[in-house]
This record gives structure tokens, sequence and C-alpha cells, in this order.
């Protein structure tokens, strides 16, 4: 993301334009939202006066493919979050937490081990510069976890 994009879509949260916000922005307002279309975007407008910019920019992540995005009820994510962070992280690392990201099951209604799995993944990377950051958010939606790689250089 350049930062001139980053600083023209916080002026739009401040100065509240939803609506150009939505024009450039579709995507990542429809699957923050669960909305199809600019006029259901606009009937979700009447009844909320803001949009959470920080959830925002979660969702953006996701759509730039910065961070994943799992739904609290994907069920097993083994292999989507395996995809996700073969393309992350460097191979010995990948291969040294590969184990502990087999049995991923995200279902908030009944088990979830992903936030313990993924506690477990960064006691492995450690002494390493990578680090596995999961958020949880549940202001739009039932709840739906984000998880990113964090490189400290």
């Amino acid at each position: 993301m350049c930062h001139s994009e980053k600083q023209y879509i916080h002026k739009l949260f401040d100065i509240k334009d939803y609506i150009k916000l939505y024009n450039i922005q579709t995507e990542v307002i429809q699957k923050m939202l669960l909305v199809y279309n600019q006029e259901d975007y606009e009937d979700f407008l009447k009844y909320h006066c803001d949009i959470e910019e920080d959830v925002f920019w979660l969702y953006y992540s996701a759509v730039k493919g910065e961070s994943l995005f799992i739904g609290g009820y994907d069920g097993d994510v083994s292999k989507k979050v395996e995809l996700f962070l073969k393309q992350k992280l460097p191979k010995d690392l990948f291969c040294s937490i590969v184990q502990y990201i087999q049995c991923l099951y995200v279902d908030l209604g009944t088990k979830n081990t992903i936030e313990k799995q993924i506690a477990v993944c960064n006691q492995c990377l450690q002494n390493t510069v990578y680090s596995l950051l999961l958020c949880y958010d549940e202001t739009y939606c039932a709840g739906a976890y984000f998880l990113k790689v964090n490189v400290f250089v």
C-alpha cells in the first residue's frame, strides 16, 4: 500500500465520507460489512453513523494479501493457513512450525484451536525476526480472525 493511498483513506474517515470510501474500496467494504452493492451499503449507513477505521484496516490488509482472513466458522483451516505461511516465511522457519498448523480448527461455537496453536508457533519463532500476529474482530460479523506475519528488522 502506498503511503498516499493510506493518507487519503484516513482523510475519508476523518471527514466521514463513507460513500467515497465505498467507491474506492468497494471490495474491502463489501467483505467487511457483508454488503453486495452500494444500495445495501447506504442502507447500512442509515443505521450506523460511523465505520470503524481500525476494523477497515484489518479487512484491507486481507484483501491486499498482507494478512489471511479466517472466518469464525471456517472449520478446518489447516491448509489455508499452511499455504499462507508458506508464502510469507522463509522455508526453514516454515518447516519448524508446519507440524503445529496441521490441526487448526476454527468454530467459535464449539472448538477453536487456532489461538493456542499460533501461540505455539510464536514460541518456535521466538529467537527470529519473525512472529505471527493473530487478531480477532467481531465488530460487523459473528467473528473473524486475521493472521499476519510480522518481520522485525
